[in-house]
């Protein structure tokens, strides 16, 4: 009895999808190269938890809402990328290359839909000023 009571709390909520979420995937370019190791935030205009990403060497990302779901949630998202020292791990920090109007102050919007979906960033970094990630 133990054991099946164990398999049931183990199990309340497995394959219960979180019905606020959706998959965002896509890829990242800066002039028109791949944009690696770039966070990638969407951040829901009217209510909703911050999602975030990570760019890989080809510039390709996909959304994580916490560490046992992905996804972004539904509804119009700011999109920020930034290429900087934004983990606050110490130490010299890696340089910003992404202009503020992509990240501090984006332009970037989506919107998340149900079901899959793909949203390609195409930045140009003659876009505006490039602002060192603040150290507060």
């Amino acid at each position: 009895m133990a054991a099946l009571l164990a398999v049931v709390i183990t199990c309340s909520g497995c394959g219960q999808a979180n019905e606020n979420l959706a998959s965002v995937t896509g890829t990242i370019t800066l002039d028109g190269h791949p944009l690696a190791d770039a966070q990638v935030v969407f951040s829901p205009v009217s209510g909703g938890t911050t999602s975030y990403g990570r760019t890989d060497e080809d510039g390709q990302y996909e959304m994580v809402f916490s560490d046992y779901e992905s996804g972004a949630w539904l509804g119009v998202n700011k999109v920020q990328v930034s290429t900087g020292d934004v983990d606050g791990e110490g130490g010299p920090g890696k340089p910003e290359r992404v202009p503020v109007t992509y990240n501090r102050n984006t332009a970037l919007s989506e919107e998340v839909i149900a079901g899959e979906n793909v949203f390609d960033f195409k930045l140009d970094s003659k876009a505006g000023k490039i602002a060192p990630v603040s150290s507060d």
